[in-house]
């Protein structure tokens, strides 16, 4: 979906209502039940509501809400995809299930406080919906009713009680409102590219809008009065004047994991791709509009709106758009030789744009930025422009250079591999002591994002994955292959890292280090080709089979996550194999039957020495490889979500066809 889709789609129905429908329309009107996209009067007086919807509608009690208002005599629905509201206003409309599902358990809590009684609540729903929609299937139920009545019994410890007509109200907005009217919007957006841009971003030249079935009327009992000095006719106005991408995103300078920004309009001249503004700024022009009204002109942080979008080198010039009561405001901001750069508009009641101060120009330098490690082009994101050329210097944010930092693991880490075989006994084995005091558990702590993912082969406890087929009872380890799952956080100002070996709460087992028991881990994983093996105390959890309650009413205590059960004292054994594959082989369970034993291959040691160095110097951001979420690294050292969570749950399962050369090593 384009970011600035619906922005755009409302800029353009806006100048079309007005131009060719001779209407006087306002934006962002609050109705007291909400606020709607669009008001548009009619030359008739009637009051018309518009929301804008990109790529469909779903959102019947947001409708419903304007509806109950009182003040509009019709609503309409506008989007550049009509198929869903088609199917809704042609027949039995599918219901809105999170609607229902939300206030069926707040009437749920209702009834656990003594509101009111089941039966009470049963009786309205029967006065309030048809036979018709009470006999409709909802989301597995029967019926409504079914529905409902199942959720107001279970009721919600994380919901608020509500009243019984209040209740009944909301579930009535789950339905679609036949009064609704459509208005389509062409937008030449296919497969992420943009066509025909004259047409979707030029007010004049732009396609037609359609109204493509006409709203009923409803009862309006209420007056609403139009502002000329707030932001969105000011926006509005300078779109009819300019032209462009209403929110086009232009890179974020300031501190934020959010590479981009919107600026109210993003203007062209002479070509509508930036790229062209870089290699030829004297022809072509990009051009930055930020709009402010009277509620949302505040110096201090429109200065700095304006410092930072001209910190991105991405105009050729900027202005700011204000009404005209705010003019002198606008100059004496813009006085400070640090916004010198900066032009004037000014918009009056009538919507005529004045040119107040002229910008200076520029000449930008950069004609896009990088978003997790794709370029994306100034104004349009994540949206290709059809016969666009490719971005040629892209902007890049302190924190995109951070995730920029280290792109390969192996690379990272031969600069920390060493021998510690010096902290080894005769053996070559480096063992801790443990102490006799346990702290805290580890669900104590905000633990934050998973960093890292790894699917390792071997052994687990796995209670409830059986293949009697192959001689696996549920009371055997498991074969096949299990999920680590690495998470980093800090207790006291101490590092702690959470080993979490399974796929859920009834897998395996986790282990957590903290401080000193962190650096053994280290110690041990990044010698480990020096070494014999090591062994790294910390606290956690294992499943163990021949302990483990298969009665489902007495194995609470066993769960694996959560606070169920109790940590104890437990230790990591990392053994040394270094074969042609594997690197190491982990053990995590005292017994033969309990935790995981599983390998590491040669790719997967490699980065997760890595993480585990990255994560204790620096941040998630700067971890290896081009990632845009927490991989899991499978034992090519390649990222495995494609293959599917399936294969975690499956006896000696097959290996996928990319694994094809591939053999268990266990």
């Amino acid at each position: 979906m384009a970011s600035f889709g619906e922005a755009l789609l409302k800029q353009r129905l806006w100048y079309w209502l007005e131009t060719e429908r001779g209407m006087e329309v306002e934006g962002e009107v609050n109705l007291g039940t909400g606020r709607i996209d669009l008001i548009a009067k009619t030359s008739d007086r009637e009051v018309l509501g518009i929301e804008l919807k990109k790529q469909g509608f779903g959102e019947y009690e947001q409708a419903n809400r304007y509806i109950e208002s009182g003040k509009i005599d019709r609503l309409y629905i506008a989007t550049d995809r009509i198929e869903s509201l088609q199917k809704a206003l042609s027949g039995p409309a599918p219901l809105n299930v999170s609607t229902l599902n939300q206030n069926s358990m707040k009437l749920g809590v209702g009834v656990k406080q003594g509101k009111y009684s089941i039966e009470e609540v049963m009786r309205a729903v029967d006065s309030e919906f048809s036979d018709e929609m009470l006999n409709q299937q909802v989301s597995g139920s029967p019926s409504l009713r079914e529905y409902i009545r199942k959720r107001v019994e279970t009721g919600s410890n994380s919901k608020d009680a509500i009243s019984l007509d209040q209740g009944i109200t909301n579930l009535s907005r789950a339905s679609c409102p036949t009064e609704l009217g459509v208005i389509h919007i062409p937008f030449n957006l296919e497969g992420g590219t943009l066509r025909d841009i004259e047409k979707n971003l030029s007010p004049e030249e732009a396609y037609e809008p359609r109204i493509f079935q006409k709203a009923d009327r409803i009862e309006r009992d209420g007056i609403l009065d139009f502002s000329r000095e707030e932001e969105p006719w000011v926006r509005h106005c300078v779109w009819r004047e300019y032209g462009g991408l209403p929110e086009g995103h232009i890179p974020n300078p300031m501190d934020s994991d959010q590479p981009h920004r919107p600026i109210d309009v993003l203007s062209f001249e002479g070509s509508y791709d930036p790229t062209d503004a870089v290699e030829n700024p004297g022809e072509h022009e990009v051009i930055g509009i930020e709009a402010k009204g009277r509620s949302s002109f505040t110096s201090k942080r429109t200065a700095q709106q304006l410092s930072d979008f001209l910190a991105t080198s991405t105009l050729s010039r900027l202005y700011l758009a204000v009404p005209t009561v705010l003019a002198e405001k606008a100059r004496s901001l813009l006085s400070s030789e640090d916004l010198s750069e900066v032009g004037i508009l000014t918009v009056n009641e009538d919507g005529d744009v004045v040119v107040e101060r002229e910008a200076e120009r520029m000449e930008p330098e950069h004609d896009g930025y990088i978003e997790r490690y794709d370029e994306r082009k100034v104004g349009y994101g994540n949206v290709e422009i059809a016969s666009g050329k490719d971005v040629v210097s892209p902007y890049v944010t302190a924190e995109e250079a951070e995730r920029l930092k280290n792109s390969d693991a192996g690379e990272y880490a031969q600069n920390i591999i060493t021998d510690n075989s010096e902290l080894a006994d005769d053996d070559g084995w480096i063992r801790a002591s443990t102490t006799d005091s346990l702290r805290q558990p580890e669900s104590e702590f905000d633990q934050g994002k998973k960093a890292r993912g790894y699917l390792l082969e071997g052994r687990s406890a796995d209670p409830y994955t059986q293949d009697r087929s192959q001689g696996v009872e549920p009371d055997d380890m498991k074969p096949g292959y299990v999920r680590l799952t690495v998470t980093d956080f800090t207790v006291d100002g101490q590092d702690a890292l959470k080993f979490h070996f399974g796929r859920g709460s009834w897998e395996g087992g986790y282990i957590w280090f903290l401080g000193e028991e962190v650096d053994q881990l280290q110690n041990v994983l990044n010698s480990i080709k020096t070494i014999s093996g090591g062994e790294i105390p910390g606290q956690g959890k294992t499943l163990d089979l021949e302990t483990y309650p298969f009665d489902h009413s007495e194995n609470e205590p066993h769960r694996v996550s959560g606070s169920s059960g109790k940590e104890v004292e437990i230790k990591l054994q990392v053994t040394s194999q270094m074969d042609d594959e594997v690197a190491a082989r982990l053990r995590l369970g005292e017994s033969e039957k309990a935790g995981v034993d599983v390998t590491l291959t040669k790719p997967q040691w490699l980065d997760l020495i890595a993480t585990i160095d990255i994560l204790r110097t620096g941040n998630q951001r700067e971890l290896p490889g081009e990632y845009t979420s927490y991989p899991r690294i499978g034992p090519s050292g390649d990222d495995t979500w494609s293959v599917g969570t399936d294969i975690e749950e499956k006896v000696n399962p097959d290996p996928p066809s990319e694994w094809e050369d591939r053999e268990l090593t266990y």
